[in-house]
């Protein structure tokens, strides 16, 4: 009876064995697929761009503000069309909201880990486009920055460091050296991505929410605005909201992040949230639809029968 029990647990502790190792094997070739394909992202289409998106027409306040742009593929506009990127529809939003022109830069790009925060930060801070010098009223209230980063640094967690001091620090520099009121877009739920299967669901699942909890953490205590991605990007079917790889928003998405991200700043500067809808009609369009709403002259009465 011995012999048959020690026989029988060493095939249990065997089998076991040969399961964890097989997990661990699924893991790193899922994990090194997931890589790959994040590393091809880089030389995806972008928005690259500075510019300055107007005031609605005859709300001109002959002011400016800033809008920085800084992160990954979350931000940056991977694969839409530059007027479907967030940063010209977080502008074009501002813009309403304040009744002035909004000068627009992005440094943000996809693949960037928390190593890059450094050097997009210096971009921003160095730019000649967003001086407060260009503005008569360049307190917080006209300079606005938001951050997006983290999903690379899970992902290549040999490569990248998880970067919370990286985030604080590029923090404390835009509201120190550019007086920008800074929103923290925090990672995303990585196990919520389409086509992922365990064991990799479940670790991107966890690491990721460590990660979102401790950037949100890191940007309460630095005086920031942190957002949650998961939650803007719900309302509807997750897939219609992401691209096809699932690594990025798909054009709904991003209109839906930069919803929540315009939200927040009205919210932040006590700004109404109401916007003027006629504005988005061209003025052929809007000229007929006033004459649609002008009511019919009275009718002529009924001529007396005589």
């Amino acid at each position: 009876m011995g012999k048959r029990m020690i026989c029988a647990l060493a095939t249990m502790g065997a089998t076991a064995v040969g399961a964890g190792a097989s997990a661990a094997g699924l893991l790193r070739h899922q994990a090194g697929s997931l890589r790959r394909a994040f590393d091809d992202d880089e030389n995806r289409r972008h928005s690259i761009f500075a510019e300055a998106i107007a005031a609605p027409r005859h709300r001109d306040d002959d002011d400016s503000a800033a809008l920085a742009i800084i992160g990954d593929s979350w931000l940056c506009g991977v694969d839409v069309d530059p007027e479907h990127a967030p940063p010209t529809l977080i502008g074009r939003g501002l813009a309403r909201m304040l009744g002035t022109t909004v000068r627009v830069q992005t440094t943000a790009r996809p693949s960037a880990l928390s190593d890059d925060l450094h050097r997009q930060v210096d971009e921003i801070l160095r730019s000649p486009w967003l001086s407060r010098q260009l503005s008569d009223q360049w307190s917080e209230s006209r300079r606005f920055a938001i951050i997006s980063i983290g999903t690379g640094d899970i992902i290549h967690p040999i490569q990248a460091t998880i970067g919370i001091p990286v985030l604080n620090q590029a923090i404390n520099r835009l509201q120190r050296e550019g007086r920008y009121t800074v929103f923290v877009l925090v990672c995303p739920n990585l196990g919520g991505l389409p086509g992922l299967r365990d064991p990799l669901k479940t670790s991107l699942r966890r690491t990721s929410r460590v990660l979102a909890g401790s950037q949100w953490l890191a940007a309460l205590a630095a005086r920031a605005v942190p957002l949650r991605a998961t939650n803007s990007l719900s309302g509807t079917t997750r897939k219609s909201l992401l691209s096809e790889s699932g690594r990025f928003p798909s054009e709904l998405g991003y209109a839906q992040l930069s919803s929540t991200l315009l939200a927040a700043i009205a919210e932040r500067i006590e700004a109404p949230v109401v916007v003027d809808r006629s504005l988005d009609v061209p003025e052929k369009g809007e000229s007929a639809r006033r004459h649609d709403l002008v009511p019919d002259p009275q009718p002529s009465p009924p001529a007396a029968a005589s």
